[in-house]
């Protein structure tokens, strides 16, 4: 699932969501974005990564901007231009503001006329994973093949995820997998896309305020709601089978987990995201580990504080 080694490598707009409304959670009282991280706010991190990645033209930050503006005074310029634009109330409007803000002159319709604005793409990132270095960055945009995908989601294996896990003396973090056949793997928080592209871009917002998959109550959720928009029986059979997976190892049922992952082959599980988002889908594996932990809790956020600089070093 690599992208095409013909030695192009594009410009890309990243657009970084730092919204805390809507589905956002909060940790210790604060959005999540304007957490420190050893001196600095967990967004400029990110953002500092994606300004030393080559392929990044231009950076928009959306959120609260004035909170944003005040905190890129009080440090030295980026190596690209940064936008900083102010938050609608959801994920999904903040995703369309911010990319429709990335089209020079956009004017509703613009995408019905213009190839070029129909088939854009642009690079998604959270503000709130601080460990995400440019060379992972690099490494899932090499993997990113949009000459034949509309959407690309980065994957991590639980083999790199080990080195966050707790230890006997120290706390760590660990999250839940999804189960395919291939090996366990972490949705990260790296992702590429073509906005414009997606026939069915509500059910973004579905799954983003049912993503924490070791709730039951989300997993219900998500399942009513793809069935309320008409998915397929097929692919909700495969959504099914990861989370029987996933709920089998939770529950110690590690023999279960492991036949039923033999029915969820990455590529299937692909082509079913893409037939409940209208869209072309695919993977791309990243290896260095930071683009999968963010913070989602007051305790993660802890945890990472007191171990930042040595999962950093781990990373490479």
């Amino acid at each position: 699932m690599g992208g095409p080694d013909n030695g192009e490598k594009r410009m890309m707009d990243a657009l970084m969501l730092c919204g805390d409304k809507g589905a956002s959670r909060m940790v210790e009282g604060e959005s999540k974005a304007f957490l420190y991280m050893h001196g600095m706010p967990l967004f400029y991190w990110v953002a500092l990564a994606a300004a030393q990645v080559d392929r990044v033209a231009r950076i928009f930050i959306i959120g609260d901007k004035a909170k944003l503006d005040r905190h890129l005074s009080l440090r030295p310029p980026l190596a690209k231009p940064v936008f900083t634009l102010e938050q609608e109330g959801s994920l999904l409007e903040n995703i369309m503001a911010a990319f429709k803000a990335s089209i020079d002159g956009y004017q509703p319709g613009m995408e019905e006329r213009d190839a070029a604005v129909r088939s854009k793409s642009v690079l998604l990132m959270p503000g709130d994973a601080p460990l995400l270095q440019p060379g992972e960055i690099d490494e899932f945009l090499d993997g990113a093949d949009m000459e034949r995908y509309d959407y690309v989601a980065g994957m991590t294996p639980d083999s790199v995820m080990a080195r966050y896990y707790p230890t006997e003396r120290k706390p760590g973090i660990k999250m839940a997998y999804l189960h395919f056949r291939e090996g366990l793997f972490r949705i990260n928080n790296l992702h590429v896309a073509r906005p414009f592209a997606c026939k069915n871009i509500d059910v973004v917002q579905l799954m983003y305020a049912s993503r924490y998959q070791k709730d039951l109550k989300n997993i219900v959720h998500l399942t009513r709601d793809m069935w309320r928009h008409h998915v397929k029986m097929q692919s909700l059979i495969l959504y099914a089978t990861l989370q029987g997976a996933m709920l089998s190892s939770f529950l110690g049922f590690g023999f279960l987990a492991s036949i039923l992952r033999k029915r969820a082959p990455m590529e299937a599980v692909a082509q079913a995201a893409g037939r409940i988002l209208g869209m072309r889908v695919s993977w791309a594996v990243t290896r260095s580990g930071g683009a999968a932990v963010d913070v989602d809790n007051d305790i993660d956020y802890e945890t990472m504080k007191a171990r930042f600089h040595e999962w950093r070093e781990a990373q490479g």
